[in-house]
């Protein structure tokens, strides 16, 4: 985003805050498919999927290309195994 400066220490919590509600969402498709059919799993899966997508592209993104030192040794290795 153009002309926004985010203070680290808040970009630090935000990004906590933002992969935990990864982590809660990731918990619930799990349970999702635990217990739905293949159709109804597939529905939720893309839904998720979606909130997830919109999240980094937004929010997560947008702060690591500002403070790119914050960037979790973990989304690294992810972006190696793409290569």
């Amino acid at each position: 985003m153009e002309g926004a400066d985010m203070e680290k220490a808040t970009a630090r919590s935000v990004l906590a805050l933002m992969f935990d509600y990864g982590g809660k969402l990731n918990d619930a498709m799990l349970m999702i498919r635990e217990t739905s059919d293949e159709e109804e799993f597939a529905h939720y899966r893309r839904a998720i999927g979606n909130v997830l997508d919109a999240a980094f592209e937004q929010v997560i993104n947008p702060i690591l290309d500002e403070h790119p030192d914050l960037k979790p040794d973990q989304l690294n290795l992810e972006s190696e195994k793409l290569q």
